[in-house]
């Protein structure tokens, strides 16, 4: 059974928001009343973002202690939130945008985001994780802005993904700052050009173009692989799964098998845990999916607290003993446990991931 590899639709994780947005510049500043400094980071330190009053506000939490730092207050709802941090932890940057939520399998999922108002507008902010001081950012001028994130020497990169017009499609080529740059048309999925920005001086400087693809993506540039800390990469649900050998587990997890989505029982070590979860495909791998069991001595058991389900994909990150599951790219909806105990838990909660140490 564990074999058994079904086809996922081709569209799932396939739509970009390809439509450039408006610019904008906007100065906004932490409220009076600075927190105390923050405690040492543990290996239960969480960033997180959650609403407050009429905004947004990005803390670092302590689950144990529910002690609280919040580092901005952004005017802002929280909706498509998603950040990142520089390695040195003295800058983030927070992204707002309609591709920052949770999308199902198939059908209808355990927690429905709302739609998008049509007030709704990507926005872009960089934190001073210091002095507490905000600085709205205009985004990059090509294409739709796709990852975020900083480099080792503290730069912020903005990788995006633009749409060629019918013409460049046709001409199987596009001049960007004097450098033709040709389309692989033979290549699977519609052509398209990945751009990498870095914010400095005041405006964004483009380092790279390439052609790419949907299938590709920003994986083509290579400043993609220096982008540091960033929700985006811990809330994917693509997971390297094991494959169950054990048949007595096997036969336990039968009895829930999911008409859809597609997929198969596979197994996953994560924070001293081994999950059984359905994985179902995507490409060439597998995305998790929130019908997951804890295997202990060759028993397959509910985790307390723990209501997602197959139709719902997850991201799973671990560090120490806890193991932290939310809503994929979204982070909604977080559970922390340790062992079989849930520790903490919350239903306001975004873009959940572990502060880096």
């Amino acid at each position: 059974m564990a074999g058994i590899v079904k086809t996922l639709r081709a569209s799932l994780f396939a739509t970009l928001l390809l439509v450039p947005a408006a610019p904008t510049l906007a100065q906004e500043t932490r409220p009076a009343g600075t927190a105390a400094p923050a405690p040492p980071v543990t290996d239960a330190s969480l960033s997180l973002l959650e609403p407050s009053g009429d905004g947004c506000e990005w803390a670092r939490f302590e689950p144990l202690s529910s002690a609280r730092q919040v580092l901005a207050k952004l005017a802002v709802d929280c909706q498509g939130g998603a950040t990142a941090l520089s390695r040195d932890g003295k800058r983030g940057a927070v992204r707002f945008w309609r591709g920052g939520v949770s999308a199902p399998v198939v059908g209808r999922p355990t927690y429905p985001e709302k739609f998008p108002s049509s007030a709704f507008r990507d926005r872009l902010f960089l934190v001073d994780l210091v002095t507490g001081g905000v600085e709205e950012l205009p985004l990059p001028s090509s294409g739709e802005l796709i990852e975020f994130g900083f480099d080792a020497g503290g730069r912020l990169l903005g990788l995006s993904i633009q749409k060629p017009t019918p013409e460049q499609e046709r001409a199987g080529a596009v001049e960007v700052d004097g450098t033709r740059i040709l389309f692989d048309l033979d290549s699977r999925g519609h052509p398209l050009l990945a751009h990498a920005f870095t914010w400095q001086g005041g405006a964004w400087t483009r380092l790279d173009v390439k052609a790419t693809n949907e299938s590709s993506g920003t994986g083509v540039l290579a400043l993609r692989k220096e982008l540091g800390e960033r929700a985006s990469r811990s809330l994917d649900p693509r997971i390297s799964p094991e494959e169950i050998e054990d048949d007595a587990v096997l036969d336990q997890l039968y009895a829930f098998t999911p008409e859809q989505p597609d997929g198969e029982w596979v197994r996953l070590e994560r924070g001293g845990n081994t999950l059984a979860l359905w994985g179902t495909p995507f490409g060439d791998g597998l995305l998790a999916t929130g019908l997951l069991r804890r295997v202990e001595k060759r028993k397959a058991i509910p985790l307390p607290g723990f209501t997602y389900r197959a139709n719902d994909l997850i991201s799973i990150q671990s560090r120490g003993p806890f193991l932290l599951m939310s809503l994929a790219d979204s982070g909604g909806h977080p559970r922390m446990y340790r062992g079989r105990k849930l520790v903490w838990s919350s239903e306001t909660a975004r873009a959940v991931t572990f502060w880096p140490k």
